[in-house]
């Protein structure tokens, strides 16, 4: 198969319970950010020890566990002996208390719905009329979206943590990410507080959620919420113009702009214990996104959810600071909501499967994943694709690592009918292969 989880169908070129050491250009989790409101703040806690994902090299030939080699930046420019050497890394982007962040706000107490006047002086005409929202603007999507975003604060044990959310529906549903509920650990956090963009405040139960794909649901009660448009991430292009909504370091209702600047992009996040926690066909883009934004909406300019924002890529130095370098990743709102929709009707969460262990290619010239084993009965066992064949393409997307295989499967529903392109021993073939449930 080519979902994650615990196997025992392919050795571990680092030993029993070894993972892949970190090295300088591998994905890792930056230091958390300052959580959102009392009554979570409190003391910062210790130090928290960087958590690795998969980089360069081998792995093992296990089910789900990608390989590849993900991108590595070109290096900074050495600056002299106070300077210190960066790398690139993966950070979830939500944030467990490390202090708090004192913010001096000036708004301007104007209404700005006035017509406006024209206020004479020695220095001329000034104009205070500010120009009205046009259909489609970055001030239009956000003076409608920004009601339905929410910040949320939680607290499990001695970890505190903060992130946001998106309201689904008027009676206190809201999609958020696994790792903003669970504060960065396996189990849901022991309290949930959702602040919301009236100033109002309520507590939260975790209906659900699922490290896989990195979906939560929580549910609070309170009614007549203002609710997202849910759009679809299937038709979306690069370029496309993006608003990412919530709450990075805890300064709520937050808008940042920028553009899809890829789709399809593999990322994959590491959890506690060194195994991958989530592999995410991901819309990459150059929103500013950082710590505390997990959780929060990415919408297109018509106010339609398309994605769930949850990492980015940051260049951390050595004293763990992290922030946004603009290469934001989100989760692509179809496969989103398809596993909510699970959690909220109480479903087990299923994913699609192909049925292989893949492992990278050793072959720099030869990009694609390698079926180190075929499971029995699975649906790659059923299209006759065999041990050894280079897996290359998943419809007419084309694959260049294992990981590049996961994500593509995962990106699919149980059921589903795609077209394999691999080679075997020379020999070029596609099959149609009907995707199994894990």
């Amino acid at each position: 198969m080519t979902d994650r989880g615990p196997r025992d169908d392919g050795p571990n070129p680092y030993g029993p319970g070894q993972t892949p050491p970190a090295r300088p250009g591998e994905w890792t989790r930056p230091e958390p950010g300052p959580a959102g409101p009392p009554p979570y703040y409190g003391p910062p806690p210790g130090q928290q020890q960087p958590i690795t994902a998969y980089g360069t090299g081998a792995f093992p030939a296990a089910d789900g566990q990608p390989g590849g080699q993900p991108p590595t930046p070109e290096k900074p420019r050495s600056r002299g002996p106070l300077w210190v050497a960066l790398v690139t890394v993966l950070a979830l982007a939500a944030g467990v208390l490390g202090g708090i962040v004192g913010v001096a706000i000036t708004r301007d107490g104007g209404n700005s719905g006035s017509t406006g006047t024209v206020v004479s002086g020695p220095a001329g005409s000034r104009v205070t009329t500010q120009p009205p929202a046009e259909p489609g603007s970055v001030q239009d999507v956000a003076d409608r979206v920004l009601p339905t975003v929410v910040a949320i604060a939680v607290a499990s044990g001695n970890q505190q943590g903060s992130g946001s959310g998106v309201v689904l529906s008027e009676d206190g549903t809201i999609l958020t990410n696994a790792h903003v509920v669970t504060a960065g650990g396996q189990t849901a956090a022991d309290e949930v507080l959702v602040s919301f963009f009236d100033g109002s405040r309520a507590t939260a139960r975790v209906v659900g959620t699922d490290p896989t794909s990195d979906i939560a649901v929580i549910k609070v009660d309170k009614s007549g919420l203002s609710a997202v448009s849910v759009g679809t991430s299937d038709n979306l292009t690069v370029g496309q113009d993006v608003i990412a909504i919530g709450s990075p370091l805890g300064l709520e209702g937050t808008v940042t702009t920028g553009i899809i600047s890829a789709l399809n992009r593999p990322v994959s996040t590491a959890g506690t214990d060194g195994s991958t926690e989530s592999v995410i066909d991901a819309i990459q883009t150059d929103a500013a996104i950082n710590p505390g934004n997990s959780g929060g909406a990415l919408v297109n300019s018509a106010g339609a959810l398309i994605g769930v924002n949850t990492a980015i890529a940051t260049l951390g130095g050595a004293d763990g600071a992290s922030g946004s370098i603009g290469l934001g990743f989100a989760i692509p709102i179809d496969q989103a909501m398809r596993v909510a929709n699970q959690i909220i009707a109480g479903d087990e969460v299923s994913h699609a499967s192909l049925g292989v262990n893949v492992r990278p290619s050793r072959d720099a010239t030869l990009p694609g994943a390698v079926v180190a084993s075929v499971v029995r009965g699975g649906a790659a066992a059923d299209a006759g694709i065999p041990e050894g064949a280079l897996i290359t393409a998943v419809d007419d997307r084309k694959i260049s690592s294992s990981e590049a295989l996961v994500a593509a499967i995962r990106s699919r529903a149980p059921g589903d009918s795609v077209k394999i392109t691999y080679s075997n021993r020379g020999d070029d073939r596609t099959v149609t292969v009907k995707l199994g449930t894990s």
